[in-house]
């Protein structure tokens, strides 16, 4: 047969395969067409403020966010508290008196506050005088509130633009004992204290004579210290400005709480915001893009402004996006305090085509998937290479303490219960020691006294952070206590390692209690049904207890006169937002503890039913800003076309943060080199957990899931 007989037959079948191969093709893209897919997040600007970020603001009542509405006028801040170097307070008695200026650039408020602090009260009211209208500071009970500063409401129109001068003067107190002692800041403690002493002491002043003759800052046995008084003006206005920004929202995802997606294209993204904005105040709006799960992730670009005013709406094709993150961003401002833009609506909604189906041989049967709560607060955490670590570690012989503990949670216990033994109280000064567990030990070394419930509780905290388990200070009601992240409950717990050592559990439970829990059955059980008056209410360190009590003590050292500590003083709780005090043992409070807490610099809780203290500028009702999320894992998993496997991506806050491990199928746990894992799924059940490790060896507590896979041919269901 020849070539040419041959030809038509090879086109033929040329022809014919050319014809399945289309065939096959049509059918397979048809069983695996695009879907169009809408992502929606958000909705009401509360959803913003609850689950991102912000500063300096607060939900409105009636609906939205504005501007935190109480604004403290203070420049004392710094110094305030008591010196060991000659004088930190002076007494108003009789003749003499004192006078503080108070700079107001705009003196609308709608209501005015004077808040002093005192050593102790007078035996007759406080007199003062607001740009010469008078008024006073009521004597108070302290068997009925034992609460040192005061603040005491005076008319608004009183005070006026510029200069306003506040005297005051107790003329019936016959001698300085009669007399009130208010609390000075000293200009050589300012520093220490993070501020600058250079105009220290230029706004008040004192008078002999009855306030005929004025000399400014006649403070100390020579009349020479530089200083000023802690007298300060709490107006309920708004604060001149503060942001509001969402967590990061993924576009692929929106609200959907599955735990997989599958991979998609984002065609566009629209962004919607409304805002009340007022006369005189103002709103600009920012994107920021990236490619990374966390919001501290290092593959984020900055922030770019993207409009202003009362309605935003902004469109972004996904060709311009190339990014499957975003975040959005409010800056919220006003040059009238009595007026305040309210965020009302926050939405975001993406465009999605998605080439890949959901498999469905594969199920989720569990997902112990935590969402990451994150703080505001650029919280400062002390670096895992530190030597004291390990010096705190052998001067201590902590080792041997808790060696053969079955659990994070046990080691900690016998921590508290070794720095509760390792003293008993005593005043911490002279020689008050730095913030840090070495620091007080030493002084313990020296003078056979290491302190109170501060130093005691900053001893455990830094032994605690010295095997990787972050551990800061809180201030409750009169008494400073600690709490420590314990990974094995996934929270913070509360720890006191006062001479009545403690820590507090549930009574239905018996799962220990962090201090916002704690605070939460405190307010049920002592103010039902409203909220705490701060000027008026008895608020104790111990107050009578209740018949039936929500928690229970927990403690190695069960002795008598032991005292529920915690539960009881969790009336309010503030913090400094750090406990890298070996890195930076300034600033801090002047000699924290020995004085009503003058210092401004911490972060204070506030809810519907505990009022922010008039005393302090920097506030939260937010849980996540004082007690951030630490050591857990997120998971994101998403499937390509492939229907055996899932592409995990893992997210972490893990101060420290070292690496990854996984536990496959209940084998053993292993390092993986990223911050992804491609899971290879077999038939049947598939098990895997992942948790954090950090560079002490912490080990955080593990994300979990199961998932049952079954065959089946691509495109077949």
């Amino acid at each position: 047969m020849s070539k040419n007989q041959n030809k038509p037959k090879k086109h033929i079948t040329v022809f014919i395969f050319v014809l399945v191969l289309v065939f096959y093709l049509i059918s397979f893209a048809a069983s695996h067409s695009a879907e169009e897919i809408v992502i929606e997040w958000g909705g009401k600007a509360e959803i913003t403020y609850e689950t991102g970020f912000m500063n300096m603001l607060m939900k409105k009542p009636a609906g939205g966010i504005s501007l935190f509405n109480m604004e403290l006028v203070e420049n004392d801040a710094p110094g305030a508290g008591l010196s060991e170097k000659e004088t930190s307070t002076d007494i108003i008695w009789g003749k003499y008196y004192g006078r503080k200026k108070f700079q107001l650039n705009d003196h609308r408020t709608n209501k005015a506050w004077l808040v002093i602090f005192t050593v102790h009260q007078g035996k007759y009211p406080l007199k003062f005088s607001v740009n010469g209208h008078e008024s006073q500071v009521d004597n108070w009970d302290l068997k009925k509130n034992r609460e040192v500063y005061r603040w005491t409401e005076f008319p608004a129109k009183w005070l006026k633009k510029g200069n306003n001068i506040v005297e005051f003067y107790c003329p019936r107190a016959k001698n300085s004992e009669e007399g009130w002692e208010l609390y000075i800041a000293r200009a050589d403690e300012f520093e220490n204290g993070g501020g600058n002493p250079q105009d220290v002491g230029i706004t008040s002043f004192k008078s002999f004579d009855g306030g005929k003759n004025w000399k400014q800052s006649p403070f100390g046995p020579d009349r020479k210290t530089k200083a000023e008084y802690t007298v300060r003006l709490s107006l309920d206005r708004y604060v001149k400005k503060g942001w509001l920004a969402t967590p990061v929202i993924d576009l692929w995802r929106g609200e959907a709480a599955d735990f997989i997606v599958p991979l998609s294209e984002i065609k566009s993204v629209e962004i919607t915001i409304n805002t009340d904005v007022p006369r005189g105040a103002a709103v600009k709006y920012y994107l920021k893009k990236g490619s990374e799960m966390s919001p501290h992730g290092g593959d984020w670009e900055d922030y770019t402004y993207i409009g202003a005013g009362s309605t935003l709406f902004y469109c972004l094709k996904g060709s311009d996006l190339r990014r499957r993150y975003i975040q959005i961003k409010a800056e919220l401002s006003t040059g009238d305090p009595l007026k305040s833009p309210v965020v009302k609506v926050v939405k975001i909604k993406a465009n999605l085509l998605r080439r890949v189906p959901r498999h469905k041989n594969i199920v989720v049967v569990s997902a112990e998937n935590p969402v990451i709560k994150y703080s505001s607060i650029n919280w400062e955490w002390e670096k895992w290479d530190r030597p004291e670590f390990r010096e705190l570690r052998d001067r201590e012989t902590l080792d041997e303490v808790i060696a053969g503990c079955r659990t994070e949670f046990e080691a900690q216990v016998k921590l508290l219960d070794y720095a509760a033994k390792r003293w008993r109280n005593a005043s911490p000064v002279p020689g008050f020691p730095g913030m840090d567990a070495l620091s007080i030990l030493k002084r313990l070394d020296n003078m056979g006294a290491g302190g109170y419930c501060l130093t005691l509780n900053n001893t455990l905290g830094g032994m605690c952070l010295a095997y990787g388990w972050q551990a800061r200070h809180v201030n409750v009601v009169a008494h400073e206590v600690i709490e420590v992240w314990n990974d094995d409950y996934g929270k913070w717990i509360f720890m006191d390692a006062d001479y009545m050592n403690n820590y507090n559990y549930d009574s239905q439970t018996a799962e220990p209690q962090n201090l916002l829990e704690l605070h939460r059955k405190y307010i049920d059980v002592y103010f039902p049904g409203r909220p705490i008056d701060w000027m008026k209410d008895m608020i104790s360190a111990y107050p009578e207890l209740p018949k039936d009590l929500p928690v229970c003590n927990g403690s190695l050292t069960h002795h008598k006169g032991i005292k529920l500590t915690g539960f009881l003083q969790a009336a309010f709780m503030r913090m400094i937002p750090r406990n890298n005090w070996y890195e930076k043992p300034f600033p801090r409070p002047l000699n924290h503890g020995t004085s009503w807490w003058p210092w401004n610099g911490y972060i204070n809780w506030y809810d519907e039913r505990t009022p922010p203290k008039r005393q302090y500028s920097w506030h939260t009702d937010r849980p996540q800003d004082m007690w951030p999320d630490l050591n857990l894992v997120h998971v994101d998993a998403t499937t390509g076309f492939g229907n055996d496997r899932i592409f995990l991506r893992f997210e972490t806050y893990t101060p420290n943060f070292s690496y990854f491990e996984i536990d496959l199928d209940d084998a053993k746990w292993r390092k993986i080199g990223g911050d992804r894992y491609s899971w290879l799924l077999v038939p049947g059940k598939n098990r895997l957990r992942v948790r954090s490790v950090n560079k002490l060896g912490a080990k955080g507590k593990p994300s979990c899931f199961v998932i049952n896979h079954g065959n089946a041919p691509l495109g077949k269901y």
